[in-house]
C-alpha cells in the first residue's frame, strides 16, 4: 500500500530532536527574551519610586508652614510665596526623611525619578505649579562656583547664551550661593546683579577683576578658581564651565557624590574619549599621571575637566594648588584624597557633549603634576626596581660587587 502523501510542514528541526520551546518569562508570557524583561522590570521599579517619592512629597508638605513674601506693586496686604524659602524647604524634607527611598545612586535614573516627583508632590501640596526643583541628597551646604574663563558681558545680555542657560538649570536646585569668577574687568558686580541675580532670585557673588577678591587672580588665569574657593561658604563647592550649561541632575550627582564621602567627584569623560592614537596629547597625559599614581579606573578623567566638585577638606587640603587644576589632581591622588568619577547612568542625556568643551588644559600641565609626585615620591614613585642591579655598573671598589647574590638553579625574579 502507498504513503499518502501530506502537506504538512516540517517543523525545521532535525528528525529525532525535540523542538525548541517558546521563552517564557516568570509571568509564563511566552514571546518576551531576558533582556527585555529586565527592562520592563527596571521601568516599573522607576514608576514605582516615582510614585512613591511624590507621595511622601505631598505628605511631608501637608500642614508645614510656608514662608512669605511681599511683592511690589500688588494690592496692600497681599503676599506670595516665597520660592527660594520654599525650595530650601523641600530640599531639607527630602534630606531628612528622603531616606525611606534609601539605596538609590545619585547619579541613576531611580534618585532621578523619586527625586523629582518628591518635588511635584510637595508643590502640589504647598500650592506651587511645577517648578522643576531637583533637590539634593543631603542638607550640607552647596555652592556653585561658575568659572567665566574670559567671557566678557556678552554672555549675560545674549539672548540664549550657555550660561543663561545654566541659570536657569542651577534655579531648580537648593544652592547655599552662586559665585562667578571673572578676571574680565567689564564683568563688573552691577552686571551681575543686573542680568545674573534675577534669574536665580537671589543674590549672586563676584570674584575676580571685577569682583570683591581681585587680589588673589593671577594674570595667568586659573587663579579665579582659588579666589572663589576662598570666598565659597559651602560645604561642598561644585565648579561649573559658563560656556557648557550643565544640567540640574549632573550637579546634583556631583554633590551627592562627594556628600556620600568622596574628597573630588569628577565628571566622567571617559567613555566619550576616541581610539587612543586619535587623542590629543593632553588626553594622553592625563591618562598616564592616573596610571602612573595607581588610579587606573579614573582612566582619563581629571580636575582639570569641568565641572567637577569638592568637598570642603579637599579645598583646604589643596589651598594654592587650586590655581592650577592639573597640579590640583596629582595633589589629590598624592594626599591620599578619596576621588571618583561620577556619570549620570540612564535618565537625562544633556551630559552628553563633546569631550573637546570640558578640557582647557595642555599636556604640559599634567607633566608638571607628574614632575610633583616624582619630586614627592623619587623618580620611581612608588613603583621599587628590585630587578636591575645598578651597583654593577660603578666603581670596582663598589660595595655592591662584593655583595653580587648567587644565582641557584631554582631562580625566581623579585617582585617588581
Amino acid at each position: 500500500m502507498k504513503r499518502l502523501k501530506t502537506n504538512k510542514k516540517t517543523s525545521g528541526t532535525a528528525r529525532g530532536q525535540k523542538p525548541r520551546s517558546r521563552v517564557r518569562t516568570r509571568s509564563g508570557n511566552p514571546g518576551k527574551t531576558g533582556a527585555k524583561a529586565g527592562t520592563s522590570r527596571k521601568g516599573r521599579r522607576i514608576a514605582e519610586l516615582a510614585a512613591a517619592g511624590r507621595r511622601l512629597g505631598g505628605l511631608l508638605a501637608a500642614g508645614l508652614p510656608v514662608r512669605s513674601a511681599s511683592v511690589d506693586g500688588d494690592e496692600a496686604g497681599s503676599c506670595r510665596t516665597d520660592e527660594a524659602a520654599a525650595r530650601r524647604q523641600m530640599n531639607d524634607l527630602w534630606a531628612r526623611h528622603g531616606g525611606v527611598l534609601s539605596g538609590l545612586n545619585p547619579a541613576g535614573p531611580e534618585y532621578a525619578a523619586a527625586a523629582s516627583a518628591f518635588a511635584q508632590g510637595y508643590c502640589e501640596r504647598v500650592g506651587l505649579r511645577d517648578k522643576g526643583w531637583f533637590p539634593f541628597p543631603s542638607d550640607q551646604r552647596v555652592s556653585a562656583v561658575i568659572l567665566l574663563h574670559g567671557t566678557g558681558p556678552e554672555a549675560f545680555t545674549a539672548q540664549d547664551s550657555p550660561l543663561l542657560r545654566l541659570l536657569g538649570e542651577l534655579k531648580r536646585l537648593a544652592l547655599h550661593e552662586v559665585i562667578l569668577a571673572s578676571r574680565d574687568e567689564a564683568v563688573t558686580p552691577q552686571l551681575v546683579q543686573t542680568f545674573a541675580a534675577p534669574r536665580l532670585e537671589a543674590e549672586v557673588k563676584l570674584v575676580g577683576a571685577g569682583g570683591v577678591s581681585a587680589g588673589s587672580v593671577s594674570a595667568g588665569g586659573g587663579g579665579e578658581r582659588l579666589a572663589a574657593a576662598e570666598a565659597a561658604e559651602g560645604d561642598i563647592l561644585v565648579f561649573l564651565d559658563a560656556s557648557v550649561s550643565s544640567a540640574a541632575e549632573e550637579i546634583a550627582a556631583l554633590a551627592g557624590t562627594v556628600a556620600g564621602g568622596s574628597d573630588a567627584a569628577l565628571w566622567g569623560v571617559s567613555a566619550e574619549l576616541p581610539h587612543f592614537h586619535e587623542r590629543p596629547p593632553e588626553v594622553m597625559a592625563k591618562q598616564f599621571v592616573n596610571y602612573a599614581l595607581g588610579r587606573r579606573d579614573l582612566q582619563a578623567d581629571s580636575l582639570t575637566v569641568l565641572p567637577h566638585a569638592l568637598s570642603r577638606q579637599a579645598v583646604t587640603k589643596l589651598g594654592a594648588a587650586l590655581a592650577h587644576p592639573a597640579r590640583a589632581h596629582g595633589t589629590a591622588l598624592l594626599e591620599g584624597l578619596a576621588v571618583s568619577s561620577v556619570r549620570l547612568s540612564g535618565g537625562d542625556t544633556r551630559g552628553a557633549r563633546p569631550f573637546a568643551w570640558m578640557d582647557r588644559s595642555r599636556a604640559s600641565d599634567h607633566l608638571e603634576a607628574l614632575r610633583l609626585a616624582m619630586d614627592r615620591l623619587g623618580p620611581r614613585l612608588f613603583y621599587p626596581d628590585n630587578w636591575r642591579r645598578r651597583g654593577y655598573a660603578a666603581d670596582t671598589d663598589s660595595p655592591y660587587i662584593a655583595e653580587e647574590p648567587s644565582v641557584s638553579g631554582d631562580f625566581s625574579r623579585e617582585s617588581i
